[in-house]
């Protein structure tokens, strides 16, 4: 908790987006191998988003935020190459003005960096005062002695299976 979720997430999204603009601004193969490592550093953002989400959520709802992120992970999966590859072959095209191949490593870091500034907006929870539950309502965990299954019949004594 050195840095905690929050720091780890901008730092993680801020060497995220220095990283692109460096390999979009690479001039030869020496300074586009230097970004490498930079750009790497982003990955450390994506334990701190997930686990930031997972504190909004109850337990109950664990199984459907990992589903949605997920889910949202391979949307973008299927989104990032066509709109990257989209934006590379506009962007070199003959028949405009300006020529930009890096263009995608620029869009690359201007979506970092608003993301960056939108993850200021993140409350961290208060892990300090422990959760108390309200009386008259469940706990989102219910102790193993409090569960009961229909389908399983109780263990008693009368049924050893040294006595038969």
């Amino acid at each position: 908790a050195w840095l905690g979720e929050r720091r780890t997430l901008y730092i993680g999204q801020f060497f995220g987006a220095l990283g692109m603009l460096i390999a979009g601004l690479a001039r030869n193969g020496a300074m586009y191998v230097a970004s490498i490592p930079v750009i790497s550093m982003w990955n450390i953002s994506f334990p701190a988003a997930q686990g930031i989400m997972t504190h909004h959520v109850g337990e109950r709802e664990q199984g459907e935020l990992q589903g949605a992120i997920s889910s949202l992970r391979s949307i973008a999966f299927v989104i990032g190459p066509f709109l990257f590859s989209w934006t590379f072959a506009w962007f070199i095209d003959p028949r405009h003005s300006f020529h930009v191949p890096a263009a995608g490593y620029y869009l690359a870091a201007a979506l970092l960096f608003t993301a960056m500034l939108m993850a200021t907006g993140i409350k961290q929870p208060d892990f300090s005062a422990a959760k108390s539950v309200a009386p008259g309502r469940v706990p989102d965990v219910v102790p193993p002695e409090g569960v009961t299954s229909g389908n399983v019949a109780p263990i008693s004594d009368a049924l050893r299976p040294d006595d038969v």
